[in-house]
């Protein structure tokens, strides 16, 4: 038989599950390239929205290397940047938004490595 904590912690568990917000599913890698091929037709929305989806892997992945806020976010700029003038080539390829991305991030702190 169960006793009157268990009771308590079970009611609780039922609560927060109640409350917590459900995550928002992850769009499949086909949206993503979908908002590229939106990008190259000049779809701001559709960068912001590329923004919004991979800003934070950008920046972990410059972050994780630079350890700067001022350097990382400059270096998540020029990523973004190169991103808009190289969508149509990546439409080329069959590689996923989040790689290519992570690329460009990696080639953007190889540049400042190179000049600093």
């Amino acid at each position: 038989m169960p006793s009157l904590g268990d009771s308590f912690s079970y009611d609780m568990q039922l609560r927060a599950q109640r409350t917590r917000p459900h995550p928002r599913p992850r769009p499949s890698s086909s949206t993503d390239r979908g908002l590229v091929q939106r990008m190259t037709l000049g779809d701001e929305t559709a960068f912001s929205e590329l923004l919004a989806r991979f800003r934070s892997t950008v920046y972990a992945t410059a972050y994780a290397v630079l350890l700067d806020p001022e350097q990382v976010a400059v270096v998540v700029a020029d990523a973004f940047a190169e991103a808009r003038r190289t969508a149509g080539e990546f439409l080329d390829t069959q590689g996923s938004v989040s790689g290519w991305l992570t690329h460009l991030t990696r080639l953007r702190i190889a540049a400042r490595h190179d000049t600093a």
